[in-house]
């Protein structure tokens, strides 16, 4: 019996399971803060994308040289068909990850 035991301190096999036990937790620690941390970054690229696609796509639609009101309409309704998309997308995407999530395949 060791002088640690008798004192309340644990025995080396017992310190390294709490330390193998506390590296998981660690470990699980740093794998949900990686899955946070990427999923924020990939939120940001998809807005990033979907504002460049709606300039690029409805302005060159839309606008001629010069600017008149009339085009404000054409804009406002080629925005709003993009989002509604988006939208759409955004919800069967979602809805697959969480499927494949659920039945273990990610």
């Amino acid at each position: 019996m060791a002088l640690s035991s008798i004192f309340g301190g644990a025995s080396p096999s017992q310190q390294q399971s709490t330390t193998a036990t506390g590296s998981s937790s660690k470990v699980a620690g740093i794998k949900e803060q990686l899955k946070t941390q990427i999923g924020q970054e990939l939120a940001v690229a998809n807005a990033s994308e979907l504002v460049n696609k709606v300039t690029e796509n409805c302005f060159e639609k839309c606008l001629s040289n010069p600017y008149s009101s009339a085009e404000e309409g054409c804009v406002d309704q080629c925005l709003a068909e993009y989002m509604r998309s988006w939208n759409v997308v955004s919800k069967a995407y979602v809805a697959r990850i969480q499927q494949a999530s659920t039945s273990g395949e990610i």
